[in-house]
């Protein structure tokens, strides 16, 4: 098979890898270009290198009885090897979990680059521009779908105030449409503090910085920590 044909091949993928690459380091993501790049360009290369290789061995022969020729084997491992550069994306900073996206992305590249590599140019164009609208006009609308949060609030109490700032603490998360849990309790050894804490859950943007303020300036608390 012609190299300069094979070399088109690996090109093309530069492109197809090279879209995506943009959109991700435009939103300033670990995987920026670069990486997409040679994402896509390294696994176009291995299929492309693949298809020489095998034209150049004899049509018939006694090897033929011998030898498998898959192409499947080689994209399964491409697919796999790659999942070492997604996990080294996702970033986990206390319950927030960033780089998802960024990791699929890659893994979609690499599929890219074997679309481009088997030389089925339309079908990658189409899955290129299909990836790029997932990221661009799903992802706004994504962020006008409501999602439930989950958020973590430490309150230290005085004994005698405990059940009264529980019962309080309830109440008020279910007026502004959200729902609390208590999750941990416990009585310090000098019985002077009460610590519990609480999982909250809700939908949507809510201002909780005015809900622990108000906690905070009951009497009996001694301090409200809320985790996000």
């Amino acid at each position: 098979m012609n190299e300069l044909l094979l070399l088109l091949r690996v090109l093309f993928a530069a492109g197809l890898s090279g879209a995506i690459g943009i959109e991700r380091q435009f939103h300033g993501r670990p995987a920026g270009l670069r990486t997409h790049l040679l994402v896509g360009i390294g696994s176009a290369l291995v299929m492309v290198t693949f298809s020489a290789t095998s034209s150049l061995l004899p049509p018939t022969g006694t090897w033929m009885d011998l030898v498998r020729v898959d192409p499947g084997r080689l994209a399964a491992g491409i697919i796999t090897g790659i999942g070492f550069l997604g996990a080294g994306t996702i970033l986990r900073v206390g319950d927030w979990v960033r780089g998802l996206t960024t990791a699929a992305s890659l893994w979609f590249v690499a599929a890219l680059g074997i679309t481009a590599g088997e030389g089925l140019y339309v079908l990658g164009s189409g899955a290129a521009v299909i990836g790029l609208a997932v990221l661009t006009i799903v992802n706004r609308i994504e962020h006008r779908v409501p999602s439930t949060l989950y958020n973590s609030l430490s309150i230290k109490v005085r004994p005698d105030c405990e059940k009264r700032i529980r019962e309080e603490i309830i109440a008020r998360c279910r007026s502004m449409r959200m729902r609390a849990q208590l999750s941990s309790w416990d009585n310090k050894a000098d019985d002077q503090s009460i610590n519990m804490e609480f999982l909250i859950r809700h939908q949507g943007a809510i201002d909780l910085v005015e809900f622990v303020s108000s906690m905070a300036a009951h009497q009996g608390v001694l301090s409200v920590e809320l985790h996000t």
